[in-house]
């Protein structure tokens, strides 16, 4: 019986450990190098570490050694078997064709659905609701409104709902 009870006990307590340890810069710097081989880099930013979040200040995203955005915060919640990143005001750098801003985005992962992202948020396109599906490398946002800038609207499509986007990666 008391096999059992110790066993049950370092179940327990083995998942709240990896929670609280989980060493969440060293996970960030590998995504950052991840994301270099694929020609995006992330600088500026500085990382403030938290129980179990990980907070990312005033990141500038560059594709191909130009800016292309920056975000005011992200903040990386994991429980494990639940992810949630949160985003507050990114905005398109000014010059390209598609300048927007995006006030708030909410991406979800859950381990009970696995090969799927849930995003919403809140742009200056309106409330955007999205699914990736990671099996199928296909992503979908729907906006509640559309565009007036002719760079969006080459590649948003009107739908019953509103406008769309969609593509596979």
């Amino acid at each position: 019986m008391q096999v059992v009870r110790n066993i049950l006990i370092l179940l327990i307590l083995l998942p709240i450990a990896v929670m609280f340890l989980m060493p969440k810069k060293e996970l960030y710097y590998m995504l950052e190098k991840k994301l270099s081989m694929q020609n995006i880099i992330i600088a500026g930013e500085a990382l403030e570490e938290g129980t179990l979040s990980l907070t990312i200040k005033h990141p500038v995203f560059y594709f191909g050694g130009a800016p292309i955005a920056t975000a005011k915060d992200i903040t990386i919640w994991s429980l494990l078997m639940y992810t949630k990143a949160d985003i507050t005001e990114i905005l398109v750098a000014e010059g390209l064709a598609t300048e927007t801003s995006i006030v708030q985005l909410h991406a979800v992962h859950s381990i009970f659905s696995p090969l799927r992202v849930q995003v919403e948020g809140e742009s200056s396109l309106g409330a955007l609701h999205s699914e990736i599906k990671l099996d199928e490398r296909y992503m979908r946002i729907n906006m509640s409104k559309g565009s007036t800038n002719r760079a969006f609207t080459k590649i948003l499509k009107k739908s019953k709902e509103g406008w769309y986007y969609e593509s596979k990666f």
